[in-house]
């Protein structure tokens, strides 16, 4: 994958439709504690669908099943955070907010550098602590670079639960995050 194919999957199993302009994605870069750039979502997300938010300059492939693009917001690499937040606070996390880890968080293919990670089925709800240790090793499967199967979905062995935070699946192309699913990401971007 290229620098720019990068994408973010948020997951809707609250069991009933979501107004989505309550939400922003919020990128943390290099250990920053305050975003270094955010984007407020709108339309309302059906449950048991998925809405992909990816870099503008992302391949045809991602941009095919892109929801919204954003070239501020998708532009993090292995050492940056990303926040899903509501009018009441913090949703979902992948990093960890005012902490550079250096390069990447976890290891091997269940890192957040230079791979996909998807958040495993059974994580039902997501991590509303922005600032404590992230380790994508307990809540996310790892993938190969440029593995863009299945962004616009995602599995979840959830009950339906209203009122529940929506996991994120976050796709960065190298890099993938899940509960959020992260589509790799290249670490010189």
């Amino acid at each position: 994958g290229t620098s720019f194919n990068k994408a973010v999957e948020i997951y809707n199993a609250t069991g009933a439709p979501v107004d989505l302009s309550a939400y922003t994605v919020e990128l943390y870069s290099n250990g920053a504690a305050a975003p270094t750039a955010s984007a407020t979502l709108s339309g309302t997300l059906a449950d048991g669908d998925a809405f992909v938010m990816a870099h503008g300059s992302a391949s045809a492939a991602i941009l095919a099943v892109a929801d919204l693009t954003s070239s501020s917001v998708i532009n993090f690499n292995g050492d940056d955070a990303v926040v899903l937040r509501d009018s009441s606070g913090v949703v979902d996390v992948i990093g960890q907010v005012g902490f550079d880890p250096g390069t990447e968080w976890g290891t091997g293919l269940a890192s957040t550098q230079d791979n996909t990670i998807r958040r495993q089925p059974q994580i039902c709800a997501g991590d509303t602590n922005a600032t404590d240790p992230f380790d994508p090793a307990l809540e996310w499967n790892g993938f190969a670079l440029d593995t863009f199967e299945g962004l616009g979905s995602h599995t979840a062995n959830c009950a339906a639960a209203v009122g529940q935070p929506l996991p994120l699946s976050e796709e960065f192309d190298n890099c993938t995050l899940a509960g959020w699913e992260i589509v790799s990401v290249d670490a010189d971007a």
